[in-house]
C-alpha cells in the first residue's frame, strides 16, 4: 500500500524547505522529496573534487536577500545557521593596479570614492537614500501573495515617487546610473548587480529592477549589506531541513519525482522515478514553473491556452561558476604580497559598463565574449573549515552567458571556456599561473540538467516587470496555485523573484494553509505610510542636509549614529 502525507514538496531547495517547514508547524506531515544527494538545490554546499575535503558554495555564494521574518519564524540560528559579515564587502579591481573596496562602514567607502570621484562620493549618499527609499515602498509587497503591477505602482504615486518606480522598475542600468554617477570605474561596479542572469547588457530596460531587487537586500537589519555563510550556503539550507525535522517532516534525498497524480483534476501523489507511488492531498513544486507544469503534470492535464504561456515564460539569462582548488592566495595587481582584505571580499575584475555591454552582444549571437568580468569568492580565507590548512577554496563566477552555444556545446566548449576565464585573471593575479591544483567548471547546461534550473536561469525565470508581481509566472498561476487543486508553486519562478529570500515558499505554504482551512483573505494592499519618508531622508532633502550628512558620514567617530540611518526599518 503506497505511503501518504499530509503534504509533499518537490523539491529540497531553500524555498521547498521553508514551505515544508511552515507546513509541519501547522501540524501538517510532510514529505520532503529531492532528486540529489544533497539538500539545498541552489544554496548548497558541496565536495566537487573527488578525493578533496574541500568544500564549495556551488551556486549561490553570498547570503543577503533572506528574509528576517524567516530567520526567525523557523528559529534557524539555534538549528544551526550561523551568518557573519566581513569589513570588505567588495573590491572591484582595474588592470591598471588600481581599486575600490566597498567597506561595511560608509565612511571608509566614501573615502574610497574620492579616490575615483569626489562628486560621486556625495552622490552616493542620494543614491543611497533612494534605494532606501525603493525598498520602504517595495518591501512590504515581498512576503504577501502578489498583487497586480498596478496596485505596485499606485505605492509608488501615492508615495509621490513615481520617478522612482521608473528609476528602478523600467529603466536600464545604465540610465539608472547615470542619473547619479559620473566615474565609469564606479558605474562599472555598481552595473554588476543590474546583470545578474540577465538576457541582456546595461542599456536593456528593465535591467534597474535587477539591480533593486538585490538591493533591498539587508544583513541583520542592515539595508544593502550582505553576509556570509559558515560552512558556505549550505548552512543555511541544512538548518532549514534540521528545523522541518524537528517537526516532524521527511526529508528524503536521491528520490527524483517523475510525475505528479492527478485524477479527477486534483493532485493526488507524486510518482517517483523508481516507479513508486506517494499519496497526498497537497503537492507543492520547488522546481521552475516550466518542469512544474509542462514536465511534472501528465500530458493534457493544462488547457492549450496555460500551456502556450508557461511555454512563452522567459528562462533566458544564465551563468556560470569555475571552482578552483589553489594552494596560493592571489596576488592582485596594485596589492602587495600577503594576505589582506581584498582576499575576503567578493571580488570584481574587468567591471565595466563597455565589457558588459560586450558581453550581451555575445550572449545575444550565442558565443563566448572575448573580455570577461569575472567575479570571485575565497570563504576560506574567512572559514578555515572549507579546505585543508595551505589550501584555500575559490570561485569565480561569470554573467550574460547564452544557455546554447552557437556551432558547438557546452559540453564541447567547456575547458575552453574555463581556459579563457582564467587567461582573464591572470592578467590581475599573475602568480595564481601554476598554483591551480584543481577545478570544476559549472556551466550553463549544468545549471539546467543538474541542478534543474531550466535554461541555466538562477532565477528561475527572467526578472522583467512583464513577468513580476501579479505576472509571475503567469496571471494564472501567479497566486501560486495551478488549476490542479491541491496542486501548488513555491520556487523562485513565483512572486517575488529569484535569490535565497524565501518568500516564495513562505507565501505558497500560507496560501496552501488558507486553502485546507476553507480560509478566503482578501486582496488588501500592505500597509505603507503616506510619505515613506524617514528623518534622513527630510534632512538629505536640503542642500544644506545633504552637505552636514555627508561630512558626518566621513566621520569614524560617527558610525553608530550614521548605522541607525540605515536600518531597515527607519
Amino acid at each position: 500500500m503506497p505511503q501518504s502525507y499530509d503534504a509533499i514538496v518537490i523539491g529540497a531547495g531553500h524555498n521547498g524547505l521553508i514551505s515544508a517547514n511552515y507546513l509541519a508547524r501547522a501540524g501538517k506531515r510532510v514529505l520532503v522529496l529531492e532528486a540529489r544527494d544533497v539538500v539545498g538545490g541552489a544554496c548548497t554546499t558541496e565536495r566537487l573534487i573527488p578525493g578533496s575535503e574541500s568544500r564549495w558554495s556551488s551556486c549561490a555564494f553570498i547570503a543577503g536577500l533572506l528574509r528576517p521574518e524567516i530567520i526567525n519564524d523557523l528559529d534557524l540560528e539555534r538549528h544551526g545557521l550561523e551568518m557573519y559579515q566581513t569589513e570588505a564587502m567588495e573590491v572591484v579591481i582595474f588592470e591598471d593596479g588600481s581599486h575600490m573596496f566597498m567597506w561595511k562602514d560608509i565612511d571608509r567607502t566614501l573615502k574610497e570614492l574620492e579616490k575615483f570621484s569626489k562628486a560621486d562620493a556625495r552622490s552616493f549618499l542620494d543614491f543611497g537614500l533612494r534605494v532606501k527609499q525603493f525598498a520602504s515602498i517595495i518591501t512590504p509587497f515581498l512576503m504577501r501573495p502578489p498583487t497586480s503591477r498596478s496596485e505596485v505602482l499606485r505605492a509608488f504615486e501615492e508615495a509621490g515617487c513615481e520617478d522612482l518606480f521608473d528609476e528602478f522598475v523600467l529603466s536600464s542600468t545604465k540610465d539608472l546610473l547615470d542619473r547619479y554617477f559620473e566615474s565609469e570605474h564606479i558605474k562599472g561596479l555598481f552595473t554588476f548587480f543590474g546583470m545578474i542572469s540577465v538576457w541582456g547588457g546595461p542599456s536593456t530596460p528593465g535591467t534597474g529592477y535587477v539591480y533593486g531587487h538585490h538591493s533591498v537586500g539587508e544583513f541583520k537589519g542592515h539595508l544593502g549589506q550582505w553576509g556570509l555563510v559558515k560552512g558556505g550556503m549550505g548552512g543555511i539550507t541544512q538548518a532549514m531541513a534540521r528545523a522541518a525535522e524537528a517537526h516532524g517532516t521527511e526529508v528524503r534525498l536521491s528520490a527524483p519525482v517523475e510525475e505528479v497524480l492527478v485524477s479527477g483534476g486534483r493532485a493526488r501523489g507524486v510518482r517517483l522515478v523508481s516507479g513508486a507511488e506517494i499519496l497526498a492531498p497537497v503537492v507543492l513544486s520547488n522546481a521552475d514553473p516550466a518542469r512544474s507544469m509542462l514536465k511534472l503534470l501528465p500530458k493534457g492535464t493544462l488547457k492549450p491556452s496555460l500551456e502556450k504561456a508557461v511555454g512563452a515564460y522567459d528562462n533566458r539569462g544564465s551563468m556560470a561558476r569555475i571552482h578552483l582548488l589553489i594552494d596560493e592566495l592571489p596576488e592582485y595587481v596594485g596589492f602587495p604580497a600577503g594576505k589582506g582584505p581584498q582576499h575576503e571580499a567578493q571580488q570584481i575584475m574587468g567591471a565595466s559598463v563597455e565589457n558588459f555591454e560586450l558581453a550581451w552582444e555575445a550572449q545575444r549571437r550565442g558565443v563566448l565574449p572575448e573580455e570577461y568580468v569575472i567575479e570571485a569568492m575565497i570563504q576560506s580565507t574567512t572559514d578555515p573549515g572549507l579546505a585543508p590548512e595551505g589550501l584555500h577554496t575559490m570561485t569565480l563566477g561569470v554573467q550574460q552567458l547564452p544557455f546554447e552555444l552557437s556551432g558547438t556545446t557546452w559540453d564541447k566548449a567547456r575547458d575552453e571556456f574555463a581556459d579563457a576565464v582564467l587567461e582573464n585573471l591572470y592578467r590581475y593575479a599573475p602568480n595564481l599561473r601554476g598554483h591551480i591544483l584543481d577545478r570544476v567548471v559549472i556551466t550553463p547546461l549544468d545549471l539546467d540538467r543538474d541542478y534543474g534550473l531550466t535554461g541555466g536561469n538562477i532565477f528561475h525565470g527572467a526578472m522583467f516587470l512583464e513577468q513580476l508581481f501579479g505576472s509571475r509566472p503567469t496571471p494564472e498561476l501567479a497566486d501560486y496555485r495551478t488549476p490542479v487543486k491541491g496542486y501548488y508553486l513555491c520556487g523562485s519562478g513565483t512572486h517575488p523573484g529569484g535569490g535565497v529570500m524565501g518568500a516564495n515558499g513562505h507565501n505558497a505554504a500560507k496560501v496552501v494553509l488558507d486553502d485546507l482551512a476553507g480560509r478566503t483573505p482578501g486582496k488588501a494592499a500592505p500597509a505603507r505610510t503616506a510619505s515613506h519618508r524617514s528623518v534622513p531622508d527630510v534632512v538629505m532633502g536640503t542642500r544644506l542636509g545633504r552637505e552636514v550628512g555627508y561630512l558626518a558620514a566621513r566621520q569614524p567617530a560617527l558610525r553608530k549614529v550614521i548605522k541607525l540611518f540605515t536600518r531597515s526599518g527607519n
